[in-house]
């Protein structure tokens, strides 16, 4: 048997439907936790993740603006101590400065150029190239609303530090524009934010300008500077929300990161933060591996589980059908030995039509060799032909109770088959001398059995009862067959006797196998077989006292189910 049919056959026992049910529901509803889990564990995560980032890159940016607020103490410092040398005429040249002690340390030089972009004043001492061609000058001196500007990272030659030049414009009273003051902040020091603190390998702090140009940039532990991020991803976020946060990769590495962003008031820039997906993610990942390995052992154990329980039902099934076909074997070696047992009134009972046909034949005989007439004779040959038939109707029972094949179930009158029935237990008295008395007049009532099944659950309750009051004197043997309606669906065959009645344990044990009313002498197959016969048919067999006597009764389906049904 292929498996899918195996399936199908085990699945159509209530039992077995309950327990996959159950058990696919149970592992549906595991997986639905564990995947509502993991969902919920990367939700939380990543929500703590925006909260932490969101702080840092807040202190991230506090941190760059008093970086940023002391160059510009620094610049005002300057801008007191020499603008008024800055008009003197004609002078080009550069003079030496010297930074006050108390200015915050992270400045390492200044530089003071006049309108013409000239370097009048410089920490680095010697004569300074001119200003005029660089970007920052150009801008605070041509826009009049501009007032600071940062520079891209620049190399001090005498110091080989790169640099960042946060400047500031000089204007008069009427808003002229005067010159410009420059203060040195080593690119690296913007980025030693938490200094000390263990950066892991996608942790990233930056500043980048509005231009797209990076000025200064932490990965991890390595610092960078300079790179263009003009058109990327990162300048079109800033753009749409300068101070929002995105999941996104990064464009000079890839990595996937969750990128929050600041920027500056007053200072065209802005600071970001970002934090490794992987980061974040890992420790709720791992979990999810945990989560998802045990729920997969799970689902395989109650897999196993259930296989094992397919092939109990399917094992248990294949005994069952092998004791079918014992039980149907058995069924009809009991019901040869019964024809065995009534072997003498069976022939006794053919003898009889069979000695009237021939009595009859002789008459016949006698009858043509004197004066009998036409008539006369017919009515003899008409005898032995009724005789015959009878004889025949004989063999025709004991063939059809011999027969063996599995259940056809097909209408049948009620009548008879009990009738039938009837005849092949009495098998002219030789069992017993008890009455069986069954008044019939169920003509109207037809029944879908198998004829020969139910006929033989008859003979073994007739038998039965028969046995049952063997030792009661011949007048007080009686046996009663009932027919009523129990329900528009099922007729119900009754068989009480006025014998002793069930003992008590009989009664307790009637629907278990191998039950017998026979005491010590039995071993319960025949009633077995009946309650076999009867599951079949869609009935059910049922016992009780009664206070003269004990009954026995079954039903099987009425013809009205199969009008119903079509």
């Amino acid at each position: 048997m292929q498996v899918p049919n195996i399936l199908l056959t085990i699945l159509r026992q209530p039992a077995a439907r309950l327990v996959t049910v159950s058990g696919v529901l149970f592992v549906v509803i595991a997986w639905a936790t564990v995947i509502w889990q993991i969902v919920e564990d990367r939700s939380a995560a990543m929500e703590a993740a925006v909260r932490e980032n969101r702080g840092r890159v807040v202190a991230f940016e506090q941190y760059v603006r008093r970086t940023l607020e002391a160059a510009d103490l620094a610049s005002v410092y300057l801008d007191e101590r020499f603008r008024g040398e800055l008009g003197a005429g004609g002078v080009t040249s550069t003079r030496k400065i010297v930074l006050p002690q108390y200015f915050d340390p992270v400045i390492v030089g200044a530089e003071i150029a006049d309108a013409a972009g000239n370097v009048r004043f410089s920490t680095h001492g010697g004569q300074a190239p001119s200003v005029r061609d660089r970007r920052v000058f150009r801008e605070l001196r041509d826009t009049a609303g501009v007032a600071r500007a940062i520079s891209s990272p620049t190399l001090q030659p005498d110091t080989g530090e790169t640099v960042l030049l946060v400047a500031r414009s000089l204007r008069d009273a009427r808003g002229r524009f005067v010159g410009a003051v420059a203060v040195e902040i080593p690119a690296r020091r913007f980025v030693d934010f938490n200094a000390g603190l263990v950066y892991r390998p996608a942790d990233l702090i930056s500043i980048i300008s509005l231009r797209g140009l990076t000025l200064a940039r932490r990965e991890g532990g390595v610092v960078s500077w300079g790179q263009d991020l003009k058109g990327t991803l990162v300048m079109q976020r800033q753009a749409a929300a300068p101070n929002g946060e995105y999941w996104g990769p990064s464009v000079l590495d890839g990595k996937r990161r969750l990128f929050s962003h600041q920027r500056l008031a007053n200072y065209p820039i802005f600071v970001t933060s970002g934090v490794g997906e992987a980061d974040v993610l890992g420790p709720a990942n791992r979990r999810a591996g945990w989560f998802l390995s045990l729920t997969t052992a799970l689902t395989l154990v109650v897999g196993a589980l259930l296989a094992l329980y397919f092939r109990h039902i399917h094992n248990q099934a294949l005994a069952q059908r092998r004791f079918d076909l014992m039980r149907d074997e058995f069924a009809h070696s009991a019901r040869v030995s019964s024809l065995s047992e009534m072997a003498a009134g069976l022939a006794h009972e053919l003898n009889q039509p069979l000695t009237a046909a021939s009595n009859y034949l002789a008459v016949a005989e006698l009858m043509n060799r004197g004066d009998g007439t036409r008539e006369g004779m017919a009515g003899q040959l008409h005898q032995v032909r009724g005789q015959i038939a009878r004889a025949g109707d004989i063999i025709r029972r004991i063939r059809d109770y011999l027969s063996k094949g599995n259940a056809e179930l097909r209408i049948e009158p009620i009548d008879a088959t009990i009738l039938d029935a009837i005849a092949l237990a009495q098998g002219a008295n030789a069992v017993s001398h008890a009455r069986i008395a069954y008044a019939g007049g169920q003509a109207a009532n037809r029944v879908l059995i198998d004829r020969v099944q139910i006929q033989q659950v008859l003979v073994n309750l007739i038998r039965n009862a028969e046995e049952a009051m063997a030792a009661m004197p011949i007048e007080r043997r009686a046996i009663r067959i009932q027919v009523k309606p129990q329900s528009e669906e099922l007729l119900e065959i009754r068989v009480d006797d006025d014998g002793p009645g069930f003992p008590p344990s009989v009664l307790e044990q009637f629907n278990l196998p191998f039950i017998s009313t026979k005491a010590a002498h039995g071993l319960g197959i025949g009633l077995s077989i009946c309650r076999r016969i009867i599951e079949v048919h869609g009935g059910t067999l049922k016992a009780w006292n009664r206070p003269t006597g004990a009954s026995v009764s079954f039903t099987v389906k009425r013809e009205a189910v199969l009008r119903a049904v079509a």
